[in-house]
């Protein structure tokens, strides 16, 4: 296929993958989070897969069915701890440590169970156990996004508060903010990346990982996430699937979104290499060819998993700091 028509299939899909996501976060924020939390578990399912062919490129090929009892055991014990800790811990920070424990306990599972059989070697017992960190426990913060304290719908700014028992007081949406900031800014890094690094070329910026990489498309992929953070602070306004601000000062919610944009830019190019290097030594070109022009789930989402990883944490500082 000639690079126009390739290009063509690109901006078509692309276009098939923003629709598909509009839609899964308008259910989310309007009919239930349950929508989310499923679309990212058959993500988080394709990606193990994904990951496990391409380290069998490499290695002797992990164990897929174990990653995929990994995915739904975890999910299960961090759902079933956040639903009985739900009034103890509105923050749902006893649900990630719960989610943690089930992390260690399948790993040391998987380890004794690949150990034990006479089919399994060493090799396939690391690449398993690195799939469980790669991509499944840092997609996983997708999830947890989802289950930051927020609200179905609401208003910035006009006094409307998600939390009945919040006394009156003014409190963000952190839900939807850090979920809809991921997609747009991650997204908008992405792009601003491609169009930056197609525009100036210059330098390279890690060749030794994507020689295609370079310092224009990386100040694109920063500039990207700033946008992105950008927008939706001017979305806020509107109380679009529940957007309210980061503080009830407008001048410090937007320092507040322009510095959380740019920390999810950086953290997108970060795993846009990470994910580079690890195609590179396995020696495969893409993760995938699930999506037409743009290769497998891997390929779109891994910049934006080590995205919603930084955005939890952000949140979480932020929620300590102000107290929710």
């Amino acid at each position: 296929m000639d690079k126009s028509g390739s290009l063509k299939n690109r901006c078509l899909f692309g276009m098939v993958m923003f629709l598909i996501c509009v839609s899964v976060l308008f259910l989310t924020f309007y009919v239930s989070g349950l929508v989310y939390d499923i679309f990212i578990l058959l993500l988080m399912i394709v990606a193990a897969h994904e990951m496990t062919n391409a380290l069998s490129f490499r290695f002797d090929k992990p164990g897929f069915v174990m990653q995929v009892l990994t995915i739904l055991v975890s999910y299960a014990v961090f759902k079933a701890v956040g639903v009985f800790t739900a009034e103890t811990d509105p923050y749902g920070f006893h649900a990630m440590m719960s989610y943690a424990v089930a992390l260690v306990a399948m790993f040391i599972v998987i380890f004794v169970a690949n150990m034990a059989s006479s089919r399994r070697t060493g090799e396939s017992v690391i690449a398993s156990l690195f799939c469980m960190i790669y991509p499944v426990a840092i997609m996983f913060f997708l999830i947890a996004l989802n289950h930051l304290p927020g609200a179905q719908e609401g208003l910035a700014f006009n006094g409307w508060v998600y939390d009945p028992s919040a006394g009156g007081d003014y409190a963000p949406n952190y839900k939807a903010i850090a979920i809809i900031l991921v997609f747009i800014s991650a997204s908008a890094s992405d792009i601003l990346a491609f169009v930056f690094g197609s525009s100036f070329k210059g330098p390279k910026f890690a060749p030794m990982i994507s020689p295609k990489k370079t310092v224009s498309g990386a100040i694109g992929g920063f500039l990207g996430g700033v946008l992105g953070g950008a927008i939706v602070f001017g979305m806020s306004f509107s109380g679009i699937g529940g957007l309210t601000g980061l503080d009830s000062d407008w001048h410090v919610s937007l320092i507040l979104y322009l510095s959380l944009g740019l920390c999810v830019g950086v953290a997108t190019e970060v795993g846009d290499l990470m994910a580079s290097y690890i195609k590179r030594y396995c020696g495969v070109k893409d993760y995938g060819t699930l999506i037409p022009g743009h290769g497998g789930i891997m390929d779109r989402m891994d910049g934006m998993m080590v995205a919603a990883f930084v955005t939890y944490i952000y949140m979480a500082i932020l929620v300590y700091v102000t107290g929710g």
